[in-house]
Formats: C-alpha cells, structure tokens, sequence
C-alpha cells in the first residue's frame, strides 16, 4: 500500500475514532458532569409556616421526592398553579421561600427533584431529568385539577430541562416560564472550561435549545437577568428568535445569573406572577422595566403628596384659630360692655 495512502487512511481512522470519541464525551460526561446534585436540606413549607404536600413520583425504576404547595381558592376560582423545575446545584428544600412568596401571592406550586438530586433515587444526568420532567408534569396536572390554569417554570438547568422535555411538558400546561437560560449544554459547557474549546466541534449537543425551542406551542415568557454572567442574554434571544409561539422577554432589572430566585419581593416577581395567574404578558415584546421602582416612585409621589396635605391643613387650621376674636374686638385687648338699668316712669 502506498505510504502516502497509508497517512490519508489513518488520518480518516483518527477523525472517526475522534468522533466516536466525542460523542461517548457528550454522552456521558457531559450529560452527568453538566449536572451538580445536592443533598436535601431540613427545610421545608412548614418552615415557613404555609401548609404543603409531600409527592413522591414514579419516574421509570426512580423515585422522586417533591413539595405541593396548594394556595386556597379565590371565591369559587381555583388558584393558578406552576410547575417548578430548578436549577443546577439545589434541591427543593432551597425554594420554601419561593414557595411561600407564590403561596402569598395566590399561586400553587409543585417542586420536584430530579433523579439523583435531593431525596430523589437514582443516578443524575440530564437525560433521565429531561424523562423526569415528563412525569412530573403528568402528576402535576392531575393533582392540580381540570379547572386550573397550569404554567411549568424552568429556572437555568430547570429551563434546559423544560425545553428538552417541550414535547411531554407541554400538553400537561396552558404556558411556560423560561428563566435564565442558556443557548445549549455545549456551549454552556465550551463556557465554563468543562469542554475544551478544540474539542467543541466534533462533540454532539446534548442539549441544544435553540432547536428543541421551534416546538414550542404554548404561549411563553422569557425572564432573563439584563447582566447575567454565566448565561449570556445574547443566547436566550436566540431562543426565543427560535420560539414559533406567542414569547416575551422580561430583561429583568437584578443583576446576576438567575438573579430574580435570590429575591422575595413581590415586585420583583410582578411580571411573572401576572403570567402565571392569567396568562397576561408585557404590552412590549422586551420589557426592561423596573417594577420595584417604579412601585416606589409612585408610593414616594402618594407620600409627598400627603405631606403637603397634612401641612397645607394645618396652615388652615393656624389661620382660622389666628382670626378667632370677639365681635368688634381689636387683636390683644378686650373690650367690656357697660349695661345701664332702665329706669321705668
């Protein structure tokens, strides 16, 4: 054989066996070192003080541990519900706060961990946490009832999550929340030094959301910090570009990686709990503004405003306590009336 042929066969050995090799790296490397699991911690609703359900879910030979947060009706209207899928590093005992918040501001919420998170069985990695999604949404929306308006949230992993489980998830929901997400675990991955940037082009994406995002048919809102420095906002635009549904995006105001979930103000969450009660996005397709501020501008205006009142009335009631005198009588003497009898003839 010919030395020249010999170097052109090898060469086309070694691009094979490096694209078998990348892909046995997205396969299994990346799909499990991409997930960071966490040992459930002891919080819980009760913690703080509102009411909830422990749910454990079957999810294939899994079994998955969750919190059920049920907020009480309004009138004979069942309260809205959401589906929380979490991020990266966390387990459900992180979010009673987030749980309380919603409860607070009449929504139900389900938290659920994924396979090998919390107290969740199994080995994590993002291929059973995309199947463990599906399930979830199924037992959610029976819990949940027929009646309810339903919305599932996915929060940085939760959103990779939700968007590569799009097609189980979103028959079970009338919406979806996507927050703080990125592009795809690929690049995520070239991002953060997990995969080396050489290596990048011959690895498959085992998670690619600009595409998983073209079959999406609910209506969705984009919640995306306006400084987010793991995930890039540039890549949630490319998601939501990709979205053939009705989207919005709120460029929320807090600055960080997933920034809004290190908040309980409920103006913070204004646009998002708005969506998930009735379905109501911005009237903008991009939203930047600042809800906390503006609430506060408004209450600084009310205040002022009935400062000004409360000393323009006690002006009043000086003056009208200055001009109080006895008829005829100068200011700062008293005059006295003498009365002579009447003599009768």
């Amino acid at each position: 054989m010919p030395k020249a042929l010999i170097w052109v066969v090898g060469g086309l050995v070694a691009v094979a066996l490096l694209g078998v090799g990348g892909h046995w790296y997205a396969g299994r490397l990346m799909s499990q070192r991409a997930l960071t699991p966490k040992a459930l911690g002891n919080a819980t609703p009760a913690s703080v003080q509102i009411p909830f359900t422990r749910v454990s879910v079957p999810s294939g030979d899994r079994t998955l541990i969750g919190f059920w947060v049920k907020a009480p009706p309004e009138g004979t209207t069942p309260a809205p519900a959401v589906l929380f899928l979490h991020g990266n590093s966390s387990t459900i005992s992180d979010y009673v706060g987030l749980q309380r918040l919603l409860y607070r501001q009449g929504v139900s919420s389900m938290v659920v961990d994924y396979t090998g998170f919390g107290g969740s069985t199994g080995s994590p990695s993002l291929t059973n946490a995309v199947q463990d999604a599906g399930r979830i949404a199924q037992i959610f929306a029976d819990s949940a009832g027929k009646t309810t308006r339903k919305v599932a949230m996915g929060s940085a992993l939760g959103a990779t999550v939700l968007l590569q489980a799009i097609d189980s998830v979103q028959p079970s929901v009338n919406g979806i929340v996507i927050e703080g997400v990125d592009a795809s675990v690929k690049e995520a991955a070239v991002r953060s030094g997990r995969l080396p940037k050489i290596l990048a082009p011959v690895v498959s994406d085992i998670g690619d959301n600009v595409a998983a995002a073209a079959n999406v048919r609910v209506p969705a809102l984009f919640v995306h910090s306006k400084e987010d420095n793991r995930a890039p906002i540039e890549g949630a635009e490319r998601v939501i570009a990709a979205v053939p549904s009705k989207t919005a995006l709120v460029k929320h105001w807090r600055k960080g990686h997933s920034a809004i979930l290190a908040s309980t103000k409920a103006c913070d969450w204004a646009p998002v709990v708005a969506f998930l009660k009735s379905g109501t996005m911005p009237s903008a397709k991009v939203d930047s503004t600042d809800v906390c501020a503006r609430e506060k501008v408004v209450a600084d205006s009310i205040k002022a405003h009935a400062a000004a009142l409360a000393a323009a009335q006690a002006k009043a009631g000086s003056r009208t306590k200055a001009g109080t005198r006895p008829t005829g009588t100068k200011a700062g003497a008293t005059k006295t009336k003498t009365v002579t009898p009447t003599k009768r003839p």
